[in-house]
């Protein structure tokens, strides 16, 4: 069947599965009570570090010595502690949110009506479609590792409880690279020659990478250092306030451009194309009003071409810019896999179709 959360190859906004509503949970499956929530509000990496931060005392982590956004890297390196106590407080952190997801795609699997009725933005087709999927391609950095690894054996141990066919779960090791490399698909003239300019701008760092092509075959990345993201809220009090954060956020965007261009001093060898996955809903340029990089949307009906101008007028260098959902770049890297989804596993759930 055709997808329906696509309309011209772009995703839809209600393609989000943040706005899943459990409204039925099979008995006896987990322990925990999970009815009555959205996914968004059981799953994320936030919370995964407040939980994390709740039992630091037991995993042996001085919160004062840890940015709190590293703290999921800690929380994989305890999976690993000689310490059995250690180890065991950390698998029990991994148990929590494994059945939880587990429970998220149950939902989308089965389809009941329980959870049909609550989801108003989806028509039968939307829930026929996440039956029918085979495979469930995970990413983001919560689903490398060892954090990955237990979160796929609660999914089958919990479809397996339910006695519903489970997804094929997939796990991608490259996920640092992975919105990047998708993204290098969307370069239309690949000079063997030039290094061109990717950028993955997420809710919490922006990611900046140059790629080149040696062959047909073979991607080569250079990774530059992460920087992090600003300006990304998205409730306001009025619109006049949206539009000067969102000025901000541009002029933050624009920057970290200009400093990446300036990483090469010999322009010639900088391709003139430049691709960016973006954590929000792209339709050809234009920004839709979701999340925290929807404010863009204020500033031009094009943001492509308006961001392409600001770097034209600034560098007196025109590039093309190529916005795309950071969700289709990253199952971008998946074409090969029929009846596919892929989950990325972050700030929010994200989703895009190989």
């Amino acid at each position: 069947m055709n997808n329906p959360f696509l309309i011209n190859g772009s995703l839809i906004p209600n393609v989000s599965i943040n706005k899943l509503y459990i409204a039925y949970i099979p008995p006896h499956i987990i322990n925990e009570n999970l009815e009555g929530k959205y996914a968004g509000d059981i799953f994320s990496t936030q919370l995964i570090i407040n939980e994390i931060k709740e039992k630091a005392l037991q995993l042996n982590l001085n919160l004062s010595n840890i940015q709190e956004k590293k703290l999921p890297q800690y929380l994989e390196k305890s999976l690993y502690s000689n310490d059995e106590h250690i180890r065991k407080c950390a698998e029990s952190i991994t148990k929590i949110f494994g059945e939880r997801l587990a429970i998220i795609l149950l939902t989308l699997k089965m389809g009941v009506s329980e959870n049909i009725t609550k989801r108003k933005d989806w028509t039968k087709d939307n829930w026929v479609y996440w039956r029918n999927i085979q495979n469930v391609i995970l990413v983001g950095g919560l689903s490398s590792g060892k954090i990955g690894e237990q979160f796929k054996e609660h999914i089958e141990k919990v479809f397996k409880l339910a006695n519903v066919k489970q997804y094929n779960i997939i796990l991608n090791e490259k996920c640092d690279e992975i919105a990047i490399r998708g993204s290098s698909s969307y370069i239309n003239n690949k000079d063997k020659a030039k290094e061109y300019l990717i950028m993955d701008c997420g809710a919490t760092f922006i990611k900046r990478s140059y790629i080149s092509f040696k062959n047909d075959c073979e991607l080569n990345v250079e990774n530059l250092e992460k920087v992090l993201s600003k300006y990304v809220e998205w409730e306001y009090e009025t619109l006049e306030e949206e539009k000067e954060e969102a000025l901000k956020l541009h002029g933050h965007i624009l920057k970290v451009i200009k400093d990446s261009l300036s990483y090469y001093n010999n322009k010639i060898r900088v391709g003139n194309e430049i691709i960016i996955s973006i954590a929000n809903y792209i339709n050809n340029g234009v920004v839709e009003n979701r999340g925290g990089y929807g404010k863009l949307r204020l500033l031009n009906d094009n943001y492509e071409t308006f961001l392409s101008d600001c770097i034209l007028k600034d560098l007196n260098i025109r590039f093309q810019i190529k916005l795309v959902h950071d969700g289709t770049a990253m199952a971008a890297n998946f074409k090969n896999y029929s009846n596919s989804v892929c989950v990325s596993l972050g700030t929010c759930f994200g989703v895009g179709f190989p």
